[in-house]
């Protein structure tokens, strides 16, 4: 059961990791932020405790003269920000800044910071005695910098996201060209190919995988060869004795003619000539797979066809049941051996021949898009046969006397050329018969 993709895992795995380290990363700037400023905002309010300090010395004795220091002192300070008190020793208000609360802060009076719903104080006694100066800065003001100090903080990294998602899918998608380039390379090689993968320049972790299919893929050319080699030996042994059996049973048969033998005789001799017919099919199964058709040679499939069409034309069974029909121009050229080539077109017909109505015609049509199509009467095949019928030993029916090696033979040889069978029933713009299109590419 697939497990989804890898690369896919590998960016969430990668985004998910990252952007956890970057909550973790923001969540200790902004805390570190959130420090920092508030130990400057702590600064800056006990500095303008001690600014203040001189100004307690006056406000006894010159409360107006006091006032002007006062102002002159924090002249520079947001009104907004910071607010201040010098409290009496009976606790009135001697001197305040003007967006200061006109009754003292809620706060004790004893030296440092004090906190209280609106404001954080720092209160510091004054130089006169008894009095007190407090320092308040308003919570929204504190609030308003730790969150613009935050933002400008953490906001910057927020940007990176995206671009961090982006490169992730880069990175993984460019440490996975080289699987993909493996891949490729694995998946061109079949019955028809099983050459060694050369070395690519894999990374350490890829590398053994390379030596591992190169090794599987040696194993498994021994193992074709040996069985195609047998299936060649056997077949080709077994030619001659066959042809010499079936001389015998000729004459026999024709000198048992006109006795009750003769029927069963004429039987034997039907078989034979099959057994001959499948030895044939063996060679011609054992050459394709072999990779004959590998073989790169300009040929013309117009000449081909018409040395096929002669030849089956002179056939009892056949005659002008054949029908060519040219729709390309004259010439037919494909890259490929006119032997194999030749016999991927007599499996065609032999098979159009041998399952198809007897009394219907058989079209051999030539396109123009590099196609060849054979169409045959016959009962539709349904589906789930026609889906096998290009395996070796599989028929469409039990009609004929085909070993259900034909179709094989002619799909073994496509895919070796590059070209492609495709099997239709039934035929288009028909209730019934059997089309079998070949798709050759181009001879380039």
């Amino acid at each position: 059961m697939a497990q989804g993709s890898l690369v896919s895992r590998l960016i969430w795995l990668l985004a998910s990791s990252m952007a956890a380290l970057w909550v973790l990363g923001s969540i200790a700037a902004g805390t570190l932020t959130v420090f920092e400023i508030n130990e400057r905002l702590d600064d800056a309010i006990e500095e303008v405790a001690q600014r203040l300090l001189p100004a307690t010395y006056e406000a006894v004795r010159q409360p107006e003269a006091m006032q002007r220091m006062a102002k002159q002192l924090v002249a520079t300070m947001d009104p907004r920000a910071l607010a201040y008190q010098i409290v009496g020793p009976t606790g009135e208000i001697a001197m305040r800044s003007e967006n200061a609360p006109e009754i003292p802060f809620p706060v004790p009076r004893q030296a440092g910071f004090h906190d209280t719903p609106q404001y954080r104080v720092y209160a510091q006694p004054a130089a006169a005695n008894g009095y007190f100066i407090e320092v308040a800065e308003p919570r929204a003001h504190r609030a308003e910098s730790l969150w613009r100090a935050t933002a400008l903080t953490v906001g910057p990294l927020l940007l990176f996201l995206p671009l961090l998602w982006f490169l992730i899918r880069w990175a993984v998608f460019r440490s996975m060209r080289s699987l993909d380039q493996l891949r490729g390379e694995i998946s061109r090689r079949d019955g028809s190919n099983l050459s060694q993968i050369s070395d690519m320049g894999l990374p350490t972790e890829l590398a053994p995988i390379q030596a591992a299919v190169n090794r599987l893929l040696e194993r498994l050319e021994r193992a074709l060869a040996a069985e195609r080699q047998f299936a060649a030996n056997s077949a080709h042994e077994l030619r001659t004795p066959i042809a010499a059996v079936l001389a015998q049973m000729q004459l026999l048969s024709a000198q048992l003619a006109g006795t009750p033998h003769a029927e069963r005789s004429a039987r034997i001799v039907v078989q034979i000539k099959g057994l001959s017919s499948l030895a044939e099919k063996l060679l011609q199964l054992s050459r394709s797979g072999a990779g004959v058709g590998m073989q790169r040679e300009r040929v013309d499939v117009m000449t081909v066809v018409q040395i096929l069409v002669d030849e089956f034309r002179r056939h009892e069974d056949v005659g002008d049941r054949l029908v060519v029909i040219a729709e390309g121009p004259d010439e037919f050229i494909i890259q490929g051996e006119l032997d194999i080539i030749g016999i991927t077109l007599r499996n065609l017909i032999e098979n159009a021949v041998r399952y198809g109505a007897p009394d219907e015609p058989i079209e051999l049509i030539v396109g123009r898009d590099r196609q060849i199509r054979l169409l045959n009467g016959g009962a539709m095949i349904p589906s789930e046969i026609l889906d096998t019928l290009k395996k070796p030993f599989v028929r469409g029916c039990s009609v004929g006397a085909g070993g259900g090696l034909g179709l094989a033979i002619v799909d073994s040889v496509m895919k070796q050329i590059g070209g492609s069978l495709t099997l239709f029933s039934p035929v288009m713009g028909r209730v019934g018969g059997f089309e079998a299109r070949l798709i050759f590419p181009d001879p380039t």
